[in-house]
């Protein structure tokens, strides 16, 4: 009897403490990611708008020790000049502060989807935050006050699309699928 008694409160603490590995790991998976930012881009975001079709989706996590942020686009564009990050609130244009991409084109010449991934430093950081913290852009992007946009330079004067950086998830993330194509850039083009 006290045999089983023993059993069944070890195989309780053990229950117990595997909760409680399980939880902390979790949070600390959480605290790890930081912070979610996102842009849903369009032509009638541009400043002047523009009447382009396309659209598109930026996802930003920062990371806990503030080192780097992670970036995912997607865009449903065949071709691209540049995809920068500016200052500035909704309705005006600003200086470019960082570039995720320099020119790319879609993987497969039929599709009109281009994907991009890849991780912003501060050596990233361009114009008035150039030699800044990386905290500099994320307090950006936390007041609402940077965006993102994309330069083709087709019919639309170079910048065709563009959204807003805000905090949580991007809206149009569901609607044009997760991003495949890696691409690591950290081009001091302007």
């Amino acid at each position: 009897m006290i045999h089983k008694q023993l059993l069944s409160i070890t195989a309780i603490l053990a229950a117990i403490v595997s909760i409680v590995a399980v939880s902390v790991n979790l949070n600390s998976i959480h605290a790890e990611e930081g912070e979610t930012f996102s842009a849903s881009l369009s032509g009638k975001n541009e400043v002047p708008p523009t009447e382009s079709n396309a659209t598109g989706w930026a996802k930003f996590q920062t990371h806990e020790n503030g080192t780097q942020i992670s970036y995912w686009v997607n865009l449903s564009l065949s071709e691209l000049t540049f995809i920068h990050i500016h200052n500035g609130s909704a309705g005006q244009n600003g200086d470019i502060v960082a570039t995720l991409s320099g020119q790319e084109s879609a993987e497969d010449s039929g599709s009109s989807t281009i994907s991009l991934k890849g991780n912003m430093t501060k050596d990233d950081l361009r114009g008035p935050l150039e030699g800044k913290a990386l905290g500099e852009l994320v307090g950006l992007m936390r007041d609402g006050n940077a965006y993102v946009n994309v330069d083709t330079g087709d019919e639309f004067e170079k910048n065709e699309i563009r959204g807003q950086i805000v905090s949580g998830l991007p809206q149009m993330e569901s609607n044009m699928g997760s991003p495949t194509q890696s691409n690591n850039t950290s081009s001091n083009e302007g």
